[in-house]
């Protein structure tokens, strides 16, 4: 932009410029602590996707060397694409509470919905690439009220923030103790005019970074500084260059646009009660709820609006670091064996195509060298042909591939992968128990991860509640499955989440623990679920198999288990016990009509 407009818009918006330059100090101070963990992230980035560049000599020179690779086997690839879990952790809400055990199930259901339509499939995906290449990954919750049903307004919002993005107040690890933490995106001019009504077109990127160096002339970056605010809420502060897109002291709090001159709320272009087209964006902390008293009496009364409180931000460890904010990377671990192994590739590969055969052959004796299958050697004497010989020279790699295989086990020693785990053949487990045991003994090195996975989740959807609690005016219509694996649908509203305590002053009810169900793998997994019906069967658990009250309760658990067409054979086999029934009371009644002989 050029000197004098930035010059006119700072004399015009004094304090407005001021606030900025505060955020822009404290975002490049930030961003500078923070740069060795942003270059690290860009080498690790660069062993998964197997870069040919290999390390010098730590003792003799720094950074890389100037040959590269002609080689990779890329074990960084390979053993972070073994442990990818696509199964996602089933929220399990607790109620403290006897009287709210309904309401947690309430939460449970909606955040299941939630999850099918927010494709957190997509997000996983992601995140369990990311994760062990970064040392961890963000999620951002958000209330968009673009979104919702036809009779709601507005609705959730998660996405994956890449970690290059995220800039962590320095010398604080823990976000939920920071002041203040930075999230930047690129995004197009066209994008921020239409989403904040704000010109930036004269506005340059100035972190490019962060979409791999590309860059372009209609992307600028927005920077947006999450922080806590004297009232312990979250505000917001929002920037492009040297233009402000929004500056909210209380970020979560509730806003509506009402008439500037009489603050009436606005419900069309002209105040109903001034007459005024002037509006304006107010907070409002205050909501007014009405309750139903019987004989058409109606009870009204004012309570502050909910707040999350919270940053809306997420992270996902790999493995826990202390003082660090991100977790350790998979790729920090084995660093050293990925750059031998792409080291002795490329010695192994030289060996074999630098060697060959060798024809010796008498200096005044010549080949045809034609296209022709059988060549022509043309000789004087059989002396000559004597003098004519093949010699192969190939150097022994026996060496390089050993030492090779070695750098590769070391690497999966590290991260806790063996090859029962990779699903390869292995030579240690000699039966289907050894084998599942060596399986078994291998996640338990990786139960760390797990652990800060499961945890991560049950985060977002303690947030993911809060929010919903916050911002959902409207009930939102959701469905889950009863016990008996019928259909049930029903609504979350917040309303039912607004209690009285013992003093008579209502209060919003957010007292629930949050945590992940350990067997949602299998609940998630249909299959695995029908074939352990079919394992129950055998064994008798359902009673003796020949008999119909057994194939019955069979396809009962099959139905509820979402088996295809098992409610139609349940039924037919219903309806075979009730024949069954009918014919055994007909021979009841034929029984008790036969005639007793006369004594």
């Amino acid at each position: 932009m050029k000197w004098w407009k930035k010059a006119m818009r700072a004399m015009e918006k004094p304090e407005e410029n001021k606030k900025l330059k505060k955020w822009q100090g404290k975002f490049e101070n930030a961003k500078s602590k923070y740069q060795d963990e942003l270059d690290r992230m860009e080498m690790q980035k660069k062993y998964y996707i197997g870069d040919r560049h290999v390390k010098g000599n730590p003792n003799k020179t720094s950074g890389y060397a100037s040959k590269m690779s002609i080689n990779v086997r890329n074990i960084v690839y390979e053993l972070i694409e073994s442990q990818i879990d696509s199964s996602i952790p089933m929220p399990k809400v607790t109620a403290i509470h006897e009287e709210d055990k309904d309401k947690a199930k309430i939460i449970e259901d909606f955040i299941k919905n939630e999850m099918k339509s927010l494709n957190f499939n997509i997000l996983n995906d992601l995140q369990e690439r990311l994760t062990p290449m970064l040392g961890g990954d963000f999620l951002l919750v958000e209330w968009n009220n673009q979104k919702g049903y036809h009779c709601t307004i507005g609705d959730l919002d998660v996405s994956n923030i890449h970690p290059k993005q995220v800039i962590p107040q320095p010398g604080i690890t823990e976000i939920d103790k920071m002041d203040y933490i930075f999230i930047r995106t690129s995004q197009t001019k066209d994008y921020v005019k239409r989403r904040f009504g704000k010109d930036v077109s004269e506005e340059e990127e100035t972190d490019n970074d962060i979409r791999e160096g590309v860059t372009s002339d209609d992307i600028v970056t927005v920077v947006t500084a999450y922080y806590k605010n004297e009232k312990g809420g979250i505000g917001l502060f929002r920037w492009c260059g040297d233009v402000v897109l929004e500056d909210m002291e209380d970020y979560q709090a509730r806003r509506i646009e009402v008439c500037k001159e009489c603050g009436t709320p606005k419900t069309g272009d002209i105040c109903e009660k001034c007459g005024s087209k002037r509006f304006e964006v107010r907070t409002d902390d205050m909501e007014t709820v009405i309750f139903d008293e019987g004989d058409l009496f109606q009870k009204e009364i004012q309570i502050p609006y909910y707040k999350p409180d919270q940053f809306p931000l997420v992270l996902r460890k790999n493995i826990s670091v202390y003082d660090k904010l991100l977790g350790c990377s998979d790729v920090d671990v084995i660093e050293d064996q990925q750059d031998t192994i792409k080291k002795l590739g490329s010695k192994i590969n030289e060996k074999l195509l630098k060697g060959g055969s060798f024809v010796t052959l008498p200096s005044d004796v010549g080949v045809d060298t034609t296209d022709e299958e059988l060549k022509i050697i043309r000789i004087d004497n059989p002396a000559q042909k004597a003098l004519i010989d093949v010699i192969t020279a190939q150097a022994d790699i026996g060496q390089d591939r050993t030492m090779l295989e070695m750098n590769y086990q070391w690497a999966k020693s590290a991260l806790g992968i063996t090859d029962s785990y990779q699903g390869k053949y292995d030579s240690s487990a000699t039966s289907g128990t050894a084998k599942q045991y060596s399986i078994n003994q291998a996640a338990g090195r990786l139960e760390s991860k797990r652990v800060m996975k499961n945890q991560a989740y049950a985060q977002l959807y303690e947030l993911m509640f809060k929010f919903a609690l916050a911002y959902a005016d409207q009930p939102i219509p959701i469905n889950s499955q009863g016990k008996d694996g019928v259909q049930v649908f029903a609504h979350f509203d917040k309303m039912d989440f607004l209690k009285m305590d013992a003093a008579g002053q209502y209060y919003w009810n957010d007292e629930f623990i949050f945590d992940t169900d350990p067997t949602s793998t299998l609940l998630t997994n249909r299959e695995a679920m029908w074939n352990q019906a079919d394992l129950k069967l055998q064994s008798g658990a359902f009673g003796p198999i020949s008999e119909l009250e057994t194939n019955y309760l069979y396809w009962l658990e099959q139905e509820r288990n979402g088996y295809p067409n098992a409610g139609e054979i349940k039924k037919e086999i219903e309806r075979r016990m009730e024949e069954r029934k009918k014919q055994e009371a007909m021979m009841q009644m034929g029984g008790m009509n036969v005639e007793m002989p006369n004594m």
